[in-house]
């Protein structure tokens, strides 16, 4: 018999998604506030529109992983597998 730590896999990946959204979120505040655009090319009003994508983007992820952390508590600790 083989025992499976299966809550792990949950909360490992609900950490995975809090950790990538505020990373992204925070980079989204950043160049919605003070950045500037990385080209002469890209105007203000689409570099704050992309800003405005990875905000919403990072604060998405964050909400998963959050939600995955809720559902790992509803699962077995260790399943056991023949």
């Amino acid at each position: 018999m083989q025992k499976i730590m299966y809550r792990g896999v949950f909360k490992g990946s609900g950490w995975i998604f809090v950790v990538w959204g505020v990373i992204v979120a925070l980079k989204g505040f950043y160049d919605a506030f003070l950045g500037l655009p990385e080209s002469e090319f890209v105007t203000l009003a689409k570099w704050t529109k992309y800003a405005g994508f990875e905000i919403v983007y990072g604060l998405a992820c964050i909400v998963v992983g959050l939600v995955v952390f809720e559902f790992s508590k509803r699962i077995p600790e260790v399943i056991e597998r023949e």
